[in-house]
């Protein structure tokens, strides 16, 4: 063949390899790609499919995925596991090189709330891993502990929607503190990212501006129902409580303390002051019974709500006694001021004489001991017939009714034996089987004002309260309609039964309250923290 044929014969195979190479490259890349997007189908990345494209035997990845690992399994599929399409699939990777611009984006942390009432608080959240979660929630119980509160966590993971926070220092370092003092202060509610600093959440905002305030966060309104608002709910009751008790210490500490006045003769004990409720006198007084079995003990303590709450009064024993020694045999007279002992107080004075002036805190007024000073030493000062005739005013009737879905209690106090008798078996009758009925704490007294008739009284007994209703209080004088209200953590608080209304003018509130504090609030508090009991529906048949 000469060197012209040569040349002839290869420009026609260099020219057949071109157009070969024309029509087959395209469809080859074609089914490269192909082959590739089938090589990656079910590898979830959390954002839509890495773009896989040829250039000959040179892939080139881009797109984006979360996680690091991710964007090299993907690189090792297309690089090492990729087959050629045709006739030489089985033993030829068609893939020389790789070009990988595939970036990372991780997903952001999750979220985080703190929900505090004093040393007391709780974290709940949504994140990325059990693992993150776990390490979350140890850490910040372990800060919390060393400044000296007690924290629980309730944290779900949600791996769809987060990946987990590169660190968590920042969020750590500036965890809020509990908070020991301060009113309504102690109550505080925060929002974090894992990683970011805390902000405060002001409890007095509304709940829609709350929402919108925080926006950013990435909070579903699920998430936002089942624990951001009741969390803040709880919270704010806190918060609202321990202002209100802050206010009525407050209160208290304005007003005097209480002053009782022990004289004792002739196997009788005069008890004459001024305590702030009817509990404490009652409490003090079966005290001094209980003491002294065989002295007879005469009550001249008056209740006033404009002095103290407070009963911190010194041991009560037989020293308080009179020693039988001349020149006064047999008499003794003892001063008792909340928070300390009892003082015994020269009685042979004159009538307008201040012996225990020099005993009295600077918040005690002499002239509020005066006229009880001047009495007690005239019962002393007297004959054998010194017993003064003590003025005992008639106590007014009154009944209470607390209502819980299970439980009826029926408690205060009225004249009339056989009346008392017919509003225990009117009770019994208006909620016969759908509660228990409590009725010890009513009380037949010949000291209490008389009633004609309950018939108004037992006619309009209110209706029981339904499974996840509030509790019901109710309060009526004998022969007269009850008046009712829901009972709320605030109701419970010292001094707001007197001004919610419940009671009419002119009668002494205190006394109710008392009669609800001593025999039905504890019962309320219970039922008050009780979780709601789920709605049970009929299943479809």
């Amino acid at each position: 063949m000469t060197r012209a044929r040569w040349i002839i014969a290869s420009s026609w195979l260099l020219l057949f390899w071109l157009i070969a190479g024309a029509v087959w490259a395209p469809a080859l890349q074609r089914q490269l790609e192909a082959s590739a997007t089938t090589s990656l189908r079910g590898l979830e990345t959390g954002y839509p499919a890495v773009t896989v494209t040829f250039s000959g035997q040179h892939a080139h990845l881009s797109g984006k995925v979360r996680h690091p690992s991710e964007r090299q399994e993907i690189e090792s599929r297309i690089a090492e596991k990729l087959k050629a399409p045709g006739l030489f699939k089985s033993a030829w990777n068609p893939v020389a090189r790789v070009r990988n611009d595939i970036a990372v984006f991780p997903y952001p942390p999750g979220w985080l709330l703190l929900a505090a009432q004093g040393p007391r608080a709780i974290v709940h959240g949504t994140l990325a891993s059990d693992y993150e979660a776990r390490d979350i929630s140890q850490q910040i119980q372990d800060r919390w502990a060393k400044l000296g509160g007690r924290i629980t966590s309730q944290f779900k993971t949600d791996f769809s929607r987060f990946d987990e926070a590169p660190g968590i220092q920042p969020t750590l370092d500036q965890l809020p503190p509990p908070r020991h003092e301060g009113g309504g202060d102690t109550a505080q509610v925060h929002l974090a990212r894992p990683g970011t600093l805390w902000e405060r959440l002001t409890l007095d905002a509304p709940d829609d501006l709350l929402r919108q305030q925080f926006a950013s966060y990435p909070i579903s309104d699920a998430e936002w129902e089942k624990y951001i608002q009741p969390a803040l709910a709880q919270t704010r009751r806190y918060q609202q409580n321990e202002r209100a008790r802050i206010a009525e210490a407050a209160h208290q500490a304005s007003l005097p303390p209480p002053h009782v006045f022990f004289a004792a003769r002739d196997k009788r004990l005069l008890i004459r002051g001024e305590l702030a409720s009817l509990k404490i006198k009652r409490e003090l007084l079966n005290l001094i019974i209980g003491t002294f079995p065989e002295w007879r003990v005469l009550d001249d303590l008056r209740v006033n709500d404009q002095r103290r709450a407070v009963a911190e009064f010194g041991p009560i024993t037989t020293a308080l006694l009179p020693l039988q020694i001349e020149p006064t045999p047999g008499k003794s007279l003892a001063l008792g001021l909340s928070g300390s002992a009892w003082q015994f107080v020269d009685w042979q004075v004159g009538a307008d004489g201040q012996p225990w002036k020099a005993l009295l805190p600077p918040d005690l007024p002499p002239a509020l001991l005066q006229e009880d000073s001047r009495m007690v030493t005239q019962w002393l000062q007297g004959n054998a017939q010194g017993i003064p005739t003590l003025p005992i005013p008639a106590q007014p009737s009154f009944l209470t009714l607390t209502l819980l879905p299970d439980k009826v209690i029926l408690a205060g106090q009225l004249a009339e034996e056989g009346l008392r008798t017919q509003l225990i078996e009117a009770a019994r009758r208006a909620y016969a089987g759908q509660a228990v009925i409590f009725s010890e704490a009513l009380l037949a007294r010949g000291t209490c004002q008389p009633t004609t008739d309950v018939e108004q009284t037992i006619r309009s007994f209110p209706h029981l309260p339904q499974e996840n209703d509030a509790p019901v209080v109710a309060f009526a004088q004998p022969g007269q309609v009850w008046k009712s209200l829901p009972a709320t953590e605030a109701l419970l608080a010292p001094g707001a039964l007197s001004k919610s209304g419940l009671t009419p003018l002119g009668f002494p509130a205190a006394m109710a309250e008392d009669t609800f504090a001593a025999e039905a609030y504890d019962h309320i508090r219970h039922h008050l923290r009780q979780p709601p009991t789920p709605v049970q529906e009929n299943p479809a048949r």
